[in-house]
């Protein structure tokens, strides 16, 4: 596992191209998202109580808290895709929870390796996306808004504010996106305000409630609602080991789409990712 890269090479990553995060690198609002107007009433990010009490019936139930069972090749909290063990989900990968954010490739690296897991591999990610027939969307080749979480309004950030985000609070140990604001908040009055803007940016719905949003074999979510670190097959180059699929709630973009012009120190409001495993063998 690579060691995290310092506070200077997280805000070259970021300035680099602040707010795009994608292959656009002037930053420009997402065309599906309705511009770059901000988001104003209606369109806010979740509150504290709402994140801390997060109950979402249409959600596939969450059967328990506890480390998942095996199930065939891979625990049941995954599915094989191929010759691959996926998360059900995006991190943290429970039905009905919000997707974690504001993790870099290295810390998202991190996360799953913790969990004797790693972060999947690129050509993993668009295979369990696209699947034999290598479709566009995990639906078909016509993108239909809504099906995923695609079609938010894009919101206005500040940088400036994004840049306060604690560098110790990404961790391993981070079980919920209600914990990691609370960690975050509890830093200092700069991070309390970083928090709190990423709180109100962040628009992703809870793992699994768009229930069409799925491969046959039960993967969610995988385009839309968060962007997801992958990392590369070829290796990529130094301190660029990573490929963001799937772009987020306010646009959406294919199976296919590679964006790797992001460090592994980057991290993002609308960034997250899930976990592999090898099969048992």
């Amino acid at each position: 596992m690579k060691g995290l890269g310092p506070p200077t090479a997280l805000l070259a990553g970021a300035l680099l191209c602040a707010g795009c995060s994608g292959d656009d690198p002037g930053g420009t609002p997402a065309a599906g998202g309705g511009g770059g107007a901000d988001g104003g009433a209606g369109s806010g990010g979740f509150s504290d109580a709402a994140i801390a009490d997060a109950s979402f019936p249409d959600a596939p139930a969450d059967s328990s808290d506890a480390a998942p069972e095996a199930a065939g090749p891979c625990p049941s909290d995954m599915a094989l895709v191929g010759a691959v063990c996926m998360d059900r989900y995006e991190a943290p990968n429970r039905a009905g929870e919000l997707p974690l954010v504001m993790y870099s490739f290295d810390e998202a690296e991190a996360w799953c390796l913790a969990r004797d897991k790693r972060l999947c591999f690129d050509d993993e990610w668009t295979h369990a996306c696209s699947g034999p027939l290598e479709l566009k969307y995990p639906y078909g080749d016509t993108h239909q808004p809504g099906i995923c979480t695609d079609d938010k309004l894009w919101k206005t950030y500040e940088q400036s504010k994004l840049n306060g985000w604690p560098f110790t609070v990404s961790t391993p140990s981070v079980e919920s996106l209600a914990q990691l604001f609370v960690d975050a908040k509890a830093k200092s009055i700069t991070a309390a305000n970083a928090a709190d803007h990423v709180q109100w940016l962040y628009q992703a719905e809870p793992s699994g409630s768009k229930l069409n949003c799925v491969r046959e074999e039960g993967i969610f979510d995988l385009t839309g609602n968060v962007e997801e670190w992958t990392q590369r097959r070829d290796g990529g180059t130094a301190s660029f080991h990573g490929n963001l699929k799937g772009r987020y709630w306010a646009e959406t973009r294919t199976c296919q789409n590679n964006i790797t012009s992001h460090g592994d120190g980057f991290r993002f409001y609308e960034i997250g990712f899930r976990c592999c495993r090898d099969p048992a063998k």
